[in-house]
Parts: structure tokens; C-alpha cells; sequence
């Protein structure tokens, strides 16, 4: 009788858990009612910059004549893939389809801002598919000739050398990842090209960048991740910064405070823009933080506006094209 008693009282216990965590799993903050507000979407002219947000940090920027994207991320290994370190690999049938409906066809190249899964894993089927170059570290072109990507069509970055595409001009600046504990076993460098499939682990951090792009209609940075070296950006100026926040709301104020510094007080844009803040293990298309890695509540929205004033705080709906220098 005891034992009996025992086991119901665990699985009353159990449902209450269930309810609870579940409840919490709906309720948790959409990206629409955090106080952030959404780009207006007017049509785009072909003259105009246009970019679309992809989900983490992968941006497609296009002038029309010429497209540049960052990272190039669409395959999504789940959270168990990484969990068991199941062999991991890109879905090249996927990327195709997906390229195809966002109208990839003047690729240029491929900027990965560092070397990780979520950043460097599709990088060169990208650049296979459409024939674009991958600019990158040392540990981003191992990978790439994992895929057995042409040398031709690998650049290695060197820091600070601004590199001429159509009329952008794309300069990578030497930066650091956000200090994650959760990223102890993938923080080194990829030493030599590997066999795929791999666990997630074989894609090494590598250098990281902050990524300047400059128009003759405007200019951008993209800080991929929330990180960041002192003074590395000094001189440095941008009309739109696409700021790097995943694991930001789990570090100290004081170095948020510090980041924000650095990294758009120093370089003076308009407008601020988050990325990586959606679920790193929802399937592509999913903009929704992730339950239990929430980057923004009311509260922590309004601290960001109020930190990196003048500048706007403004999101990017998913995919939808929106003109940069409007």
C-alpha cells in the first residue's frame, strides 16, 4: 500500500510539473509583445539595399546587382542531435529549395562570422549551389574543404583588408564569441579539414568577426555574436548595427553595459537591430526564443532602448525584404 501511495503521489507530482512547464512553454514572451518595434515593409525598389533576416545571425543583403550573405544557415540540427552528439551534416536539398524561394541567383559570397555549427555548417553547399566565394578564417576554410569546396572559391580573411564586391565593400574585423559557459567544448580551432557527417563539435569556433559592409548608400555592422574585443572598433561607424544578443540576458550588467559600448555606442548608428535572439533548435522559419533561453522580456527590451540611445531599436520580421537606408 505504501509503494502504491508512493507512485501516485510521484505521478500527481509529475502532472503538476507538466502543467506548469507546459503553461509556462505558451506563455513565454512573443517577439510581437516585447515593445520592440517592427521594420515598416513597404515594396522595395530595385535601386534600394534590401536585406532578410533569416533567422539566428544569416543575413541576406542585396543591391540588386549583387548579394552577400552572412553564415548561410538553414539546415537545423535539433537539440537532441547535439544533446547525443549524433553525426551532424547539412541538407543540401533544403538549402536548394530555400535559395530558390528567396531568390538566390547574384550570390557573391558567403561571411560566416565565425566557425561554429550554426554559422559555418552550410556554408559551402551555399557556395556550391550558387557558385559564391566563402570569406572567412583559417578554421572556416578547413571546413569549407570538408565539403570539398574549390580553393578558388575560398578566400582566407585577413583582418582589416576590405574586400570589393559588386559596389559593397566587406571588411572583417577581428572580435570575440560571447564568454558561454555552454560553449566549453567547441571554443577552439578547426586544425584541418574533417569527414562528414561529424558531431556538432567538429565545427570549432575559430576567429570571430565583426562584419563592416559598406554601400556607397550606407554602411552596416554585423555583430553575430555578443562579444567583443576593447577598442577593436574604434573609427569605426555604421548607419545600422545588427547586434548579436544569444546568451546576453545571462551575463552581468556590467558586461552587457560594456558590449553595448563597444559595440554600438563607439560606432554611432540609427538603428540597432537584434539577431540570434530565436530558438538556435527550431526548425527554419521559427523566430520564437527559445522557452528556456529567453533573450527578451518587456523589462530587458526596454533596458537594450534605453542602453543603446539615440539609437532605434527596431526587428526584422522573418524573410520579409526591408530596405536598409530608407
Amino acid at each position: 500500500m505504501a509503494i502504491k501511495s508512493s507512485y501516485k503521489y510521484f505521478i500527481c507530482l509529475l502532472i503538476v510539473a507538466l502543467f506548469f512547464s507546459g503553461s509556462w512553454y505558451f506563455t513565454r514572451p512573443k517577439m510581437k509583445n516585447v515593445g520592440i518595434d517592427y521594420f515598416d515593409n513597404p515594396p522595395i525598389s530595385h535601386e534600394q539595399v534590401a536585406v532578410r533576416w533569416l533567422g539566428i545571425s544569416t543575413l541576406l543583403i542585396d543591391d540588386g546587382e549583387t548579394q552577400i550573405i552572412s553564415d548561410a544557415f538553414f539546415s537545423r540540427p535539433s537539440f537532441t542531435d547535439l544533446l547525443l552528439k549524433r553525426r551532424i551534416q547539412p541538407d543540401p536539398l533544403f538549402i536548394s529549395t530555400a535559395l530558390s524561394d528567396l531568390g538566390v541567383d547574384r550570390l557573391a559570397v558567403i561571411v560566416p562570422v565565425h566557425s561554429h555549427y550554426d554559422h559555418a555548417m552550410d556554408s559551402a553547399v551555399v557556395a556550391k549551389l550558387t557558385g559564391a566565394s566563402v570569406l572567412g578564417s583559417l578554421s572556416t576554410a578547413y571546413i569549407a574543404q570538408s565539403f570539398n569546396l574549390p580553393t578558388s572559391q575560398i578566400i582566407l580573411a585577413n583582418t582589416g583588408k576590405a574586400y570589393q564586391f559588386g559596389k559593397f565593400v566587406v571588411t572583417l574585423i577581428e572580435s570575440r564569441h560571447a564568454p558561454l559557459a555552454s560553449n566549453t567544448e567547441i571554443d577552439g580551432v578547426v586544425a584541418q579539414p574533417f569527414v562528414l557527417p561529424a558531431p556538432y563539435t567538429a565545427w570549432q569556433q575559430g576567429k570571430a568577426y565583426s562584419i563592416h559592409i559598406a554601400h556607397p548608400q550606407g554602411s552596416i555592422l554585423i555583430q553575430g555574436s555578443a562579444g567583443f574585443i576593447p577598442e577593436s572598433l574604434n573609427g569605426v561607424n555604421a548607419d545600422i548595427v545588427f547586434l548579436g544578443v544569444g546568451g546576453l540576458n545571462g551575463l552581468s550588467n556590467t558586461y552587457r553595459d560594456e558590449y553595448i559600448s563597444e559595440v554600438v555606442k563607439k560606432v554611432k548608428p540609427a538603428i540597432v537591430v537584434p539577431i540570434h535572439h530565436d530558438n538556435l533548435f527550431g526548425t527554419y522559419g521559427e523566430v520564437e526564443q527559445h522557452p528556456l533561453m529567453i533573450e527578451f522580456t518587456e523589462t530587458s527590451a526596454q533596458d537594450l532602448k534605453r542602453l543603446i540611445h539615440p539609437a532605434v531599436l527596431k526587428q526584422l520580421r522573418f524573410a520579409k525584404p526591408t530596405a536598409l537606408f530608407d
